[in-house]
């Protein structure tokens, strides 16, 4: 009974449907190293669910000392030669993008093209996403291989996740729509897509439908209220580009009023999302967009971007540095690190 109850909780904590997180359970990390060590005995046994379990804990860092990405695919790779279908998924995703493993896009275009033929639709969604502009590196250039631009395997595997009611699939046939790729551009057959993908409250499609509904330029589909509406609740969502873009609204009193204190706000938001958008803070200080140009400030947000690991962020910082006094320079950082303490506790 201890361990059907021990097990049952770590499914909760565990099973999950991306690369990329994991369900919130309220365990002690005591409780969580006690589970994994069940499932890793299970997992060496050569139970194929109990190999894909590890192999998300060793990803989220649950559970053991600290995530390690090679370890998280060396099991998943286990659980894959024994035909479980999410580790096949999953393990195309690692191929994908490089995590544990040697980036190879042949080889998770064939693990994707496996998964879907076992059951996991949503695998349609990145081979689109692969086929709409071609991945990988070429053998002769040092990669595993490259697979090829396709837009009719694009729109074929886009379809077939729009068709299951899958959000991001929905999403994508708006974007190949809107950029005619694959089929010819219709930007009304793209906003179908998008706002079917909205209904299920996807933030990408939000925020892509906005920027339709907010183009003067594309007669017919202007509709400034809802492109609005629409960025709010991708920016809402979390969608970076919605934040800046919301910022830059209210820097600029476009489509709404004029509003610096907001606008400060979503670009700090959008900062805290994904650190790019601290170079595109700092050179809105720089530039002045909020007033006068603020060097000690647009250093403070260099600053932040490089010690985040962006390359803009060293450059700028290294240009702004001269501008201010040594001082001022270590002031900008003492405030720079505390927000960077403050975002991630």
């Amino acid at each position: 009974m201890l361990r059907q109850l021990i097990l049952m909780s770590f499914s909760l904590m565990l099973l999950v449907a991306g690369p990329a997180a994991a369900q919130e359970a309220e365990l002690t990390k005591e409780q969580e190293a006690e589970i994994f060590a069940v499932f890793l005995a299970d997992a060496k046994e050569g139970d194929a669910a109990a190999q894909y379990k590890v192999a998300v804990a060793y990803y989220t860092g649950r559970g053991v000392s600290k995530s390690d990405k090679i370890e998280s695919a060396f099991w998943l790779q286990k659980a894959a030669d024994q035909g479980h279908k999410q580790a096949i998924s999953r393990l195309a995703w690692h191929y994908r993008n490089g995590v544990g493993v040697i980036q190879n896009l042949p080889q998770s275009e064939e693990l994707y093209k496996k998964a879907y033929t076992l059951g996991v639709v949503g695998s349609s969604v990145p081979l689109a996403a692969i086929y709409r502009s071609g991945e990988g590196t070429p053998v002769e250039e040092g990669g595993q291989g490259r697979v090829r631009e396709n837009h009719t395997e694009a729109v074929r595997w886009a379809l077939i996740a729009a068709d299951a009611g899958i959000d991001r699939g929905q999403n994508l046939m708006g974007e190949l729509y809107r950029d005619g790729v694959g089929v010819p551009q219709d930007f009304a057959k793209a906003l179908e897509w998008f706002e079917l993908s909205a209904e299920q409250d996807f933030a990408l499609a939000y925020f892509n439908a906005s920027k339709i509904y907010r183009d003067p330029e594309l007669e017919g589909f202007s509709d400034t209220e809802k492109g609005i509406r629409y960025l709010k609740l991708a920016a809402d969502k979390g969608h970076a580009g919605a934040m800046i873009d919301l910022a830059l609204a209210y820097v600029e009193g476009t489509d709404v009023p004029q509003n610096y204190d907001l606008a400060l706000e979503w670009y700090s938001k959008a900062a805290a999302k994904n650190r790019r958008s601290a170079v595109q803070l700092a050179k809105a200080y720089e530039s002045g967009l909020f007033g006068d140009p603020d060097p000690a400030h647009a250093y403070k947000w260099y600053y932040i971007a490089r010690e985040s690991g962006e390359v803009s962020g060293i450059v700028g910082a290294l240009a702004t540095k001269d501008k201010i006094s040594e001082p001022v320079r270590l002031s900008m950082e003492r405030e720079g690190n505390k927000w960077l303490r403050e975002i991630t506790n």
